[in-house]
């Protein structure tokens, strides 16, 4: 009799953030949306929009971990996410889109720094005296192309470049965009995104984690 074969194990971490970024969506939705000022959107929606919008991109970073450790023998280069996925699945909707998301999760992680004139009381509005490419941030190499310096924010999804300026507008965003992502890698194949587990607790009842973005 030859002995049973070894069961193995492909780990993901992507599934258990599922729960703590439930809690940080519930607990920054317990207050309203504070008006944005020219310096940012107040520490506590800030906060929690930034830590919300590092675990979301996580959650799919994980997964495409997985996905690049199944099809490796596919993957002729190292690639960052947006593009290693646009590799694997050349009709991937949505590519620039992703690049936009990854920078926000880029720029929030490594905090980077804008100058910026807010002498003006009655304005609410700061104008830009050094962007973090003036100031010699290692920025990534499609930001010139993504962010609109003028604005300060990118220029397909409109999400804020300046990190104090990150609020729950763009994690709705991103939240529609790792989610869509995700359920398109699923629908190609199960066992490579297996995207199980997926219900939480909010506001006291069991729903299923996608349903969140509603909520925003």
């Amino acid at each position: 009799m030859e002995p049973p074969a070894i069961p193995d194990i492909i780990t993901v971490v992507g599934s258990s953030y599922f729960q703590p970024i439930a809690d940080l969506i519930e607990i920054m939705l317990s207050t309203p949306q504070p008006e944005s000022s020219p310096s940012g959107a107040g520490w506590r929606e800030n906060g929690y929009a930034a830590s919300i919008t590092i675990l979301l991109v996580a959650v799919l970073e994980s997964y495409t971990a997985r996905l690049r450790f199944v099809r490796n023998d596919e993957i002729s280069a190292p690639r960052n996410v947006p593009d290693l996925l646009a590799q694997l699945f050349p009709d991937l909707p949505h590519h620039g889109d992703l690049l936009e998301v990854f920078l926000l999760r880029n720029l929030v992680v490594h905090n980077h720094i804008w100058h910026l004139d807010v002498s003006d009381p009655d304005s609410c509005e700061a104008q830009t005296l050094k962007s973090p490419l003036d100031l010699g941030f290692d920025v990534n190499k499609h930001y010139s192309a993504i962010v609109d310096p003028g604005i300060r924010r990118t220029r397909l999804l409109g999400l804020h470049a300046s990190p104090t300026a990150v609020d729950r507008t763009d994690v709705k965003l991103v939240f529609e965009m790792v989610w869509s992502t995700l359920s398109f890698m699923h629908s190609k194949n199960f066992s490579h995104t297996p995207l199980a587990g997926r219900n939480v607790k909010f506001r006291g009842k069991r729903v299923a984690f996608e349903t969140l973005r509603n909520e925003i």
